[in-house]
């Protein structure tokens, strides 16, 4: 690298400068006091841990995107997180040990090796919330409203919610006699909501015609909340815990229609991100002025069992970078004031009670010939009368 290309930084890395950083910050002060008045603790977790630790949420994809190096102490590989929900797990399960459930919460950067999403950042801002140790809707409820409450106080409008759960898929997989590659062929098809795939893929299985006919209903089964009706009937028949998993996502559906009327639901029951090991409900939030989702999350049980406890879990997370791209909040921006470089004890005063209210008080440096302008001052601090008053500029 010359001298000339210095300044340059590697493809998918950013800095960010005044005032989006002070946004940014804002922004996350906001969103974590409001996770902290629903009972969400803030943890603070390591930027870089032993390999082992940061592996245990299955996927192919998040471990290609971790970073990895040899830790010169112990000669153990480690990695750069490139999620949070592992550490998070790891603290609920080996050191805030409790029988009751656990809220905790996170704002902190992440690492990858690769972008998620085309021309996306490599070291997304990561905040979310998680909830240990309930399984049940009303901790499901709890997250997805806590995550839309979160895209409110964002300022993000439009965002509509797509629900989908991965229960559905297990149970008829499960019952479907497919071998590994059958089955990761379905799971690549499904997600492309390819039909002619699907059709050619399960056309010469010896199983169940019913079972057959259901996993091809799937790509189908998306829409409004009416899909649930469609899907009770064609899966009616269907084994395992099918028909109860349609029926807590009608039940989170009524729920959510109480509390937000005017939000827009979507339902999708081959939605199978995160289908290694996402184990129930799956949400995820969406807007017209971003390509990709904005915030996701969903239900994780037994995440833990690879720190030796298991317990129910449920989160979201999202991208406090995307967050404010998208926000259309009003940020406030502190006026900024020029003081001159004087020891007085009363100006000394009044400088402090001027930054108390929320000001920038910018003192004179000796010999800098800069102008109150220069610095972006509306204000100057004159002595008039023998007292120091603010000017106009």
């Amino acid at each position: 690298m010359t001298k000339a290309n210095r300044w340059l930084l590697p493809d998918g890395v950013d800095e960010i400068l005044p005032p989006e950083a002070n946004n940014l910050e804002s922004l996350r002060r906001d969103i974590l006091d409001f996770y902290r008045s629903w009972g969400y603790e803030l943890v603070i977790t390591p930027l870089i841990e032993f390999l082992d630790s940061l592996s245990i949420v299955p996927g192919e994809d998040l471990q290609l995107e971790t970073f990895k190096v040899v830790d010169q102490l112990s000669g153990r590989t480690m990695g750069i997180r490139a999620d949070i929900t592992s550490q998070v797990a790891r603290i609920d399960a080996h050191v805030m040990q409790t029988n009751a459930p656990n809220r905790l919460c996170y704002a902190d950067s992440v690492l990858r090796t690769k972008p998620s999403i085309m021309l996306g950042s490599r070291s997304p801002y990561r905040i979310g919330a998680e909830l240990y140790g309930h399984n049940g809707i009303d901790s499901d409820l709890e997250i997805i409203s806590l995550m839309l409450e979160t895209l409110q106080l964002a300022e993000i409008g439009d965002v509509q919610l797509a629900l989908g759960h991965v229960g559905i898929y297990r149970s008829l997989i499960a019952h479907a006699e497919l071998d590994t590659e059958q089955e990761r062929k379905l799971f690549t098809a499904l997600q492309s909501k390819s039909e002619k795939d699907i059709d050619d893929l399960l056309v010469n299985l010896k199983t169940n015609n019913d079972l057959l006919e259901m996993l091809k209903a799937l790509p189908k089964l998306c829409g409004d909340e009416s899909v649930l009706d469609t899907a009770e009937q064609i899966l009616s028949k269907a084994p395992g815990t099918v028909l109860d998993d349609i029926a807590q996502l009608r039940s989170l559906c009524q729920t959510l229609k109480s509390r937000y009327p005017k939000q827009s639901l979507y339902f999708d029951l081959s939605e199978l991100r995160g289908y290694e090991y996402h184990t129930g409900v799956v949400f995820a939030a969406y807007t017209n002025d971003f390509g990709s989702s904005i915030a996701k999350g969903g239900r994780y049980d037994d995440i833990g069992q690879h720190f030796g406890r298991a317990r129910a879990a449920t989160g979201f997370d999202s991208d406090l970078k995307s967050l404010l791209a998208l926000s259309k909040r009003k940020f406030v921006t502190a006026e900024k004031v020029l003081a001159p470089a004087n020891d007085d004890s009363e100006l000394q005063a009044f400088i402090s009670s001027l930054r108390d209210q929320g000001k920038q008080v910018l003192t004179e440096l000796s010999g800098d010939s800069v102008t109150a302008q220069d610095l972006g001052c509306t204000e100057e601090i004159v002595q008039q009368n023998g007292k120091w008053v603010l000017n106009p500029l």
